[in-house]
């Protein structure tokens, strides 16, 4: 079986987000058919914190990122939960997030990444940061993040 995939499409999306966690989705329908709105319906803040922060790290005008988010974030960013899937897309995507500690260790930053606040690095196409959580993932390191970028 495929494994799940969020929004655009991996293979041509201008940013994919590799994620640890799978998504409650709506049985019903495929999961590349779920909107922002539903994923939100279904799974709640946690989730609506995950694609506010999506959008505030793709938005083109970062004061527009609510819009972003709402109407165009899944035109822009695929999500994949499976990290073996980089490797097919590496050469075909602007940026490549992977977020969080436990997928880190499966896909290791690369020798000369370029260290970003406290926990990121940047080794184009790849992105490594924390989880999307304003916590771990607050807005002063998204400013960072997106200056950098």
């Amino acid at each position: 079986m495929d494994a799940m995939k969020l929004g655009h499409n991996i293979n041509t999306a201008n940013y994919v987000f590799l994620l640890p966690n799978e998504p409650k989705l709506d049985e019903n329908i495929l999961p590349s058919e779920h909107s922002v709105d539903l994923l939100i319906e279904l799974n709640g803040n946690h989730w609506r914190k995950i694609l506010t922060i999506m959008a505030k790290l793709t938005s083109v005008n970062p004061d527009q990122w609510r819009e972003h988010r709402e109407v165009t974030l899944f035109g822009e960013v695929g999500i994949t939960f499976n990290a073996t899937e980089l490797m097919s897309i590496a050469h075909k995507t602007n940026t490549i997030f992977i977020v969080g500690l436990k997928l880190r260790q499966q896909w290791p930053v690369l020798e000369g990444s370029v260290q970003v606040g406290l926990d990121c690095w940047i080794k184009r196409p790849y992105v490594w940061c924390p989880y999307l959580d304003y916590r771990q993932f607050p807005n002063a390191l998204i400013s960072e993040l997106r200056e950098t970028l």
